[in-house]
Order: structure tokens, then sequence, then C-alpha cells
């Protein structure tokens, strides 16, 4: 467990309690003056993505047990999650994520990849394959080169296993298209096996 899910786990165990009503100013304002702990953004998800799956957990086994609905256990905790997914919401209108230096895609493999995704584009389209939806998956790949090269060889690959599975593309053009694409990156091929 790192620093983050232990300070998580930590705050969720005091989150709802100290004495104050349980309202969402005094819980954004403890949550607020939480987060104020870390300086990294993605420290911040981590930690608010741990807090809502403990106080979504704890709901779901509260009303396990507590059959009338509406109890103050209830209030607060929606309340809660409310407070939490405001302060997603925030951090995700400025976030973008950014690879490790070591996992980061050069200025010559992104080009290559593009230009790789033309050219499976132009052979879709040669083979009567122009489904908008094949090509907007495509180029949903040339715009995330950011994540790392792990990272979006694993958005490769489920792209193509859902355009496979919903029979948008036959499984002998998808046999053609991902070793095209992973030319050049065996290693990280060879992890996501």
């Amino acid at each position: 467990m790192n620093i983050v899910e232990k300070e998580a786990t930590r705050f969720f165990d005091d989150f709802f309690r100290g004495g104050k009503v349980n309202n969402l100013e005094n819980l954004k304002s403890k949550l607020t003056t939480k987060l104020y702990d870390f300086n990294r953004d993605r420290d911040k998800l981590d930690f608010l993505k741990i807090l809502r799956d403990n106080t979504s957990v704890a709901l779901e086994e509260h009303k396990k047990i507590c059959k009338g609905g509406g109890c103050r256990f209830d209030d607060e905790r929606s309340t809660g999650l409310f407070a939490i997914d405001q302060e997603i919401d925030d951090i995700n209108k400025y976030y973008t994520y950014e690879a490790d230096d070591m996992d980061k895609f050069s200025a010559v493999e992104a080009s290559d990849l593009h230009s790789k995704l033309n050219e499976i584009e132009e052979q879709l389209y040669k083979h009567g394959l122009g489904q908008e939806i094949i090509f907007n998956e495509i180029d949903s790949l040339k715009n995330h080169f950011n994540l790392g090269k792990k990272t979006w060889f694993q958005l490769l690959k489920g792209k193509v296993i859902d355009l496979t599975l919903e029979k948008t593309l036959d499984e002998t053009i998808v046999k053609e298209i991902y070793p095209k694409l992973s030319e050049g990156f065996t290693d990280i091929v060879r992890q996501l096996k």
C-alpha cells in the first residue's frame, strides 16, 4: 500500500466523524483541506478514487442492513459522494495524464505510428471497410500518444478486440493490423500478453 492509499484509508475513517454535522459545506471543507496535502493532481485523483470506492462500498453495505432508507447514514454518504465527485470533476477539467519518461513515445515513434494508422485507414477503405466507426476509433488512437507506449498499446488492443467482437472488423484483418502497428515495440507488446 503506497502513501496515497494509506492516507485515503485513514481519512475515510475520519471523513464522516468529527463532531460536526456532515452537510455538504462541512464535508467539502474537510475534503478540500485534506487535498492540500497532495501537490500532484495524479495523487489527488488516486486519493479521491479510493475515498469514493470506500464510501460507495460502505453505503451499499449499509443499504443491505437498513431497510428503511433515507437515514442519516445514507444522506451523509450520498452527500460525501457528491463532494468527492465535484472534486474529481474539478481536477479532471485541467488534468492531463503524462507518461513516465521511459514510456513516452519519441517524436519519431509517434510520427511513424501516425503514418501506419493512416496506411491502415487507406487499406480498410480500399477493402470496402469504410465504416465511420472504424475510422473514428483509428483517429482516436492518433490523439492518445500522450498516454505512453504501454497504455497506448493496451488501448489499441482493447479497440481492436471490441471491433472484432462487434463484427465490425474481420479477424483476418485484425491479424494484419496489430502486428503492423506493434512492429518495433516488441518489448511493450510482450508485456501485454
